[in-house]
């Protein structure tokens, strides 16, 4: 996926709070959307480049929105939703490489009193996808979540529950950077998120993983990845 024709580069100044950054564009400071309430760890230091959307309308706050930091040799995207955007994609074109076999989609579905990120039609059995976006890589090893995610433990729980009555649930981690070599909960941050999901795992939730090559004004997934518990 591209970014649009409207990508601004910028020097990243400080985050006064979880949904506003303060970024220097062409010699002037701006205000920008953050569109990543998590923490960000180590991605969100005074001096790094990034890159913007300028995306300007009568109803935002800011005329910019931060997608892409700079992190050393590589650019790490701060959009969560891109996430989901690209496994749908992905869907479209049935190019996942551990989702094969469904004969349709659905995104946003409804069911009971839950909403999933998808439903796949496969002959048998129809199967309900989580995607979870991961920013935060120490030594190789993504690891979610960045912040106590409350939605994130239920979202888990609601698969669980579905897998109990029969049907096929999964969680997908999608690590939008290219460093990313398996994926791993992070305990530290959330170990009720942990716990939760290697129950899941022991209830038959299926889980998988896969990086992003990410350039200055694209996106887009590139290798499955181990999910390690």
């Amino acid at each position: 996926m591209r970014f649009g024709k409207n990508i601004v580069e910028g020097i990243f100044l400080e985050r006064p709070n979880r949904y506003l950054a303060r970024v220097e564009v062409e010699g002037k400071e701006v205000a920008v959307h953050v569109p990543d309430p998590g923490r960000l760890p180590g991605l969100m230091v005074s001096g790094r480049r990034v890159q913007l959307v300028y995306q300007p309308g009568p109803k935002r706050k800011t005329d910019y929105t931060l997608v892409l930091v700079r992190h050393g040799s590589i650019w790490v995207s701060t959009f969560p939703a891109f996430a989901n955007t690209l496994i749908r994609d992905a869907l479209m074109t049935q190019s996942l490489p551990f989702m094969q076999g469904y004969s349709d989609f659905a995104s946003e579905v409804k069911m009971g009193r839950s909403r999933f990120d998808f439903r796949l039609g496969f002959p048998s059995n129809p199967a309900y996808v989580e995607v979870k976006s991961v920013s935060l890589v120490e030594k190789g090893q993504g690891r979610f979540p960045d912040a106590p995610t409350e939605r994130g433990v239920k979202h888990v729980k609601e698969l669980i529950a579905l897998r109990a009555e029969g049907y096929r649930a999964a969680v997908v981690f999608v690590s939008q950077r290219p460093d990313t070599l398996s994926i791993t909960s992070n305990d530290d941050i959330d170990p009720i998120f942990g716990q939760t999901l290697r129950e899941a795992r022991d209830a038959g939730v299926e889980l998988y993983g896969i990086n992003c090559k990410v350039t200055p004004t694209t996106l887009s997934l590139n290798h499955a990845v181990e999910v390690v518990l």
